[in-house]
């Protein structure tokens, strides 16, 4: 797309402004019009539009964006052919600056990251990269040009790094082949940043490769430059294949020694030296904890390697539209995510249902005691009750008991000595009180 063609529009997009542009293709700020809202668009060159593994390989970086959902990841959000026959992928658009840019303006005026800067940009990166090496994929081209710097509150520092071009990713064990194939001898990437394995062909890579990128670019970063210095990429290839890296303490005296100690352990020339991209987070993570003076870092859960058909919650991509995971941030409401709360909420409802039972019974055991107490005492004659019966005026003289057949002719109002043979009238029951219904241990209130 020429900057005469920069007044056209690809379906509801108005193109707007050209933003950059590499040897593959251009991008561009553009509006989404029916939703007002500006997106980055990135296109193929014509030339290579007409190349079906270039193209494959254009469309592969949505495919890849599309599997994995973290902050620090750019989000695509459409993708297709323009009216023309031009390839344009639609993506977030950030406001923010490169690392490329923000260490150059650092440069020119004699000056450097803070080493607690350093140390938030390498956990972010190493943090986000490690998700996406447990999802299979190895981003090949980590370089200070593809890290964007924006403002994030949360994040550590205030600034939020954006991984950029995922265009010549790498998807392990990808069965898809109409992403194309990397020929196993084929160059890949930015030769100041290679790796050896990645110098020696593509076949070898794998997600090591980035860990040790990754240590090229913090080794920029604090010493001002690359770990080799040459007029070409062959003689730059040539020395990550033979040549030890000069040591960084050479360079910078008073950076710490943990610091430049795990950054040539990122650039070990056996990959299998190397520490993981997990365990580089973690040690990132302690010693931006130990130098902030704070826990160290919370790590991003890593989620369970899928296969590349197998794309759960997948953006739909569709002409006319940018509805998608945007913003970059993680999918709300998930079944992973749903399925945990639903756990705490059961365990919380099960404990205080278990509070409860044990509170009303406890009350009606207290209930029963009490009234069986009261039942005891309204049935019991005088001289037994517990308190040993009633006090006796010790001036007062008791009479012995009647007999049970003068008694009667008491009550049936007989002359004495007159002897009243007929039944006994039964004595009226005391009504007792009504049970206390509370007193159920399935009592509701």
């Amino acid at each position: 797309m020429t900057a005469s063609a920069q007044k056209r529009r690809i379906g509801p997009y108005r193109i707007v402004r050209l933003l950059g542009e590499g040897g593959m293709g251009s991008v561009y700020e553009a509006r989404h019009e029916p939703l007002e809202r500006r997106v980055a668009v990135k296109t193929l060159h014509p030339e290579y539009a007409r190349d079906q593994d270039a193209v494959a390989r254009f469309f592969k970086e949505a495919k890849v964006l599309s599997r994995l959902e973290h902050p620090s990841i750019v989000q695509a959000s459409d993708f297709g052919y323009a009216s023309d026959g031009t390839a344009y992928l639609v993506m977030e658009y950030l406001r923010g600056e490169s690392l490329a840019s923000r260490l150059s303006g650092l440069s020119t005026s004699g000056k450097q990251l803070p080493i607690l800067t350093v140390l938030q940009f390498a956990w972010q990166v190493a943090d986000v990269l490690a998700v996406a090496h447990s999802q299979g994929i190895v981003h090949r081209d980590i370089k200070p040009e593809n890290l964007m710097l924006v403002a994030d509150p949360v994040a550590p520092g205030g600034e939020r790094v954006k991984i950029l071009d995922f265009g010549i990713a790498k998807l392990l064990q990808d069965p898809d082949s109409r992403y194309g194939k990397t020929n196993t001898h084929a160059l890949i990437g930015t030769p100041a940043y290679m790796s050896p394995e990645q110098c020696a062909g593509a076949g070898g890579v794998d997600a090591q490769t980035d860990v040790y990128s990754l240590g090229c670019v913090l080794y920029e970063v604090i010493s001002g430059q690359t770990p080799f210095i040459a007029d070409g990429g062959g003689q730059l290839i040539g020395m990550h294949l033979f040549q030890s890296i000069p040591p960084l303490k050479s360079l910078q005296p008073n950076t710490p020694e943990a610091i430049t100690d795990l950054i040539h352990r990122l650039l070990a020339k056996d990959k299998a030296q190397r520490p993981s991209m997990s365990e580089a987070a973690d040690s990132f993570g302690l010693l931006l904890g130990a130098f902030a003076g704070s826990p160290p870092v919370v790590r991003s859960a890593l989620p369970t390697q899928i296969n590349v058909d197998e794309r759960p919650n997948p953006t739909r991509f569709s002409s006319g539209t940018t509805l998608g995971q945007s913003n970059g941030q993680p999918t709300i409401g998930s079944n992973r995510t749903f399925r945990a709360s639903l756990v705490a909420v059961t365990a919380l409802m099960f404990v205080v249902s278990a509070a409860v039972f044990v509170r009303r019974f406890q009350r009606s055991q207290t209930a029963g005691h009490l009234a069986s107490m009261t039942v005891m005492a309204a049935v019991q004659p005088a001289n037994q009750l517990p308190d040993g019966g009633p006090t006796i005026d010790a001036g007062s003289q008791k009479s012995p008991p009647a007999s049970p057949v003068a008694q009667r002719n008491q009550q049936s109002g007989a002359p004495k000595g007159h002897i009243n043979n007929a039944a006994p009238t039964p004595a009226k029951a005391q009504k007792l009180p009504a049970p206390d219904h509370r007193s159920r241990i399935g009592y509701e209130d």
